[in-house]
C-alpha cells in the first residue's frame, strides 16, 4: 500500500519557506483483527448506557489499517466467553441495541452479559472472543483483592453558595507493603434512598498543567467513559504507605437548588484495585494523548493485553465508601 504526505507544514517547522514536496510512504499490509475491550469486576456487571460503569461493558470491533479514514464498526457476529481457572464458561454475551442520534441504535459492537457474572478478587480468568473470517484472540487475568478506603471527608467552600456543592475531597487508601499494586479512583452522587444522581468531578485546571509524570503518581478521580480521564497509580516505591486523594471537586448531576426538588444525599467513593495490564493500559492512553499528536514527541504506543488482536481484558476490583453531605 502506498500513500502521500504533505510535507508543507514540516517545512515550515525547519524554516524552509515556500518549500514543500509530496513523499510517496509504503504503508505496511495491514491483516484486519479482533478487537475488544471488557472490564470484569466483582460487582454486579452494568445494566444499560446509563450505569456509572457503563464504559466497562464489552465492546467487539475489527482493525482498520492506518489509511482508513472511516468511523471505525462495531460487530454483532462475535462469540465471546469468559472462563474460569478450571476452563468453565461462566459467562456468554449477546448484542446489545444502544441508543444513538436521532433515538435509533448506534454503531454494532456492544454486548451485554446473559448470567450477571460477578467476578471473584483472587480468581484467574480467560477472556476468548472468534467471529467470522478473522483468528480468534484470548486474554487472561487474575482479579486483584479490593482495597480498604480510610478516613473520608467533603468539606463545603464557605466562599461558595451550598447549592453549588463545591468544595474539597479526601480520602485515602490502606496500602497493602507485601505486593505492587495499582488503583483507580471514582465518586458519584446518591439520593437519600441511595439512587445514583450524579457524580462528583475533580477541578481539573491544576491536573492538567502538571508534568505528565506527576499525573501518573499521585490519587486523583478519575470519570468513567472517558479514556483521558482514567486516571490510574500504581504503589510502585511507596508499598504500604497510606496514598492520599484530596482534591477541589464539585457535584454534577440532575439536581437544582429549588425547594422540593430531590437533593444530594451521599457521596459515593469507589476506588478500584486494578491488574498491572489494566494499569498500563491506560497510562498508555494518558502518554498517547499528552503527545498532542505532535510528530516530533517520543513514540507512544497503546498497550493490549490481548492474544492474536487489540484492546484490553481490564479487571477491577471495587470498594466502596458513602459519606453523608
Amino acid at each position: 500500500m502506498r500513500t502521500s504526505l504533505l510535507r508543507g507544514a514540516l517545512a515550515t517547522t525547519l524554516g524552509l519557506a515556500g518549500c514543500e514536496s509530496v513523499v510517496p510512504v509504503d504503508l505496511p499490509t495491514h491483516t484486519p483483527r479482533l478487537s475488544v475491550a471488557y472490564t470484569l469486576s466483582n460487582h454486579a456487571p452494568p445494566a444499560g448506557e446509563r450505569d456509572f460503569f457503563d464504559s466497562r461493558s464489552l465492546y467487539v470491533s475489527t482493525s482498520q489499517d492506518v489509511g482508513n479514514i472511516n468511523r471505525l464498526a462495531g460487530r454483532a457476529d462475535a462469540t465471546v466467553e469468559l472462563r474460569d481457572a478450571s476452563g468453565q464458561v461462566v459467562e456468554q454475551f449477546r448484542p446489545r441495541g444502544r441508543g444513538g442520534y436521532g433515538g435509533t441504535d448506534s454503531t454494532q459492537g456492544f454486548y451485554v452479559p446473559r448470567r450477571g457474572y460477578v467476578g471473584q478478587p483472587g480468581q484467574r480468568y480467560t477472556l476468548r472472543a472468534s467471529a467470522p473470517s478473522v483468528e480468534a484472540v484470548e486474554a487472561t487475568l487474575t482479579l486483584p483483592a479490593a482495597p480498604i478506603i480510610e478516613a473520608a471527608s467533603y468539606t463545603l467552600d464557605p466562599a461558595q453558595p451550598n447549592y453549588y456543592y463545591r468544595g474539597r475531597l479526601t480520602f485515602s487508601i490502606r496500602d497493602n507493603a507485601a505486593t505492587t499494586d495499582y488503583y483507580l479512583a471514582y465518586a458519584q452522587i446518591l439520593d437519600a434512598a441511595g439512587q445514583p444522581m450524579g457524580i462528583v468531578e475533580q477541578e481539573y485546571g491544576a491536573r492538567n498543567d502538571a508534568e505528565l509524570a506527576i499525573k501518573l503518581t499521585r490519587l486523583d478521580l478519575s470519570q468513567p467513559g472517558y479514556l483521558y480521564q482514567t486516571l490510574p497509580i500504581s504503589d510502585a516505591g511507596r508499598q504500604g504507605q497510606r496514598l492520599n486523594c484530596s482534591v477541589d471537586a464539585y457535584l454534577s448531576g440532575n439536581f437544582s437548588p429549588i425547594a422540593g426538588s430531590a437533593q444530594p444525599a451521599f457521596i459515593e467513593i469507589i476506588v478500584s484495585s486494578i491488574p498491572a495490564d489494566t494499569y498500563e493500559f491506560y497510562q498508555s492512553i494518558q502518554r498517547f494523548y499528552d503527545t498532542e499528536g505532535n510528530p516530533f514527541a517520543e513514540p507512544a504506543p497503546l498497550r493490549s493485553n490481548v492474544q492474536g488482536g487489540y484492546g484490553l481484558f481490564g479487571g477491577a476490583a471495587d470498594a466502596t465508601l458513602r459519606i453523608r453531605l
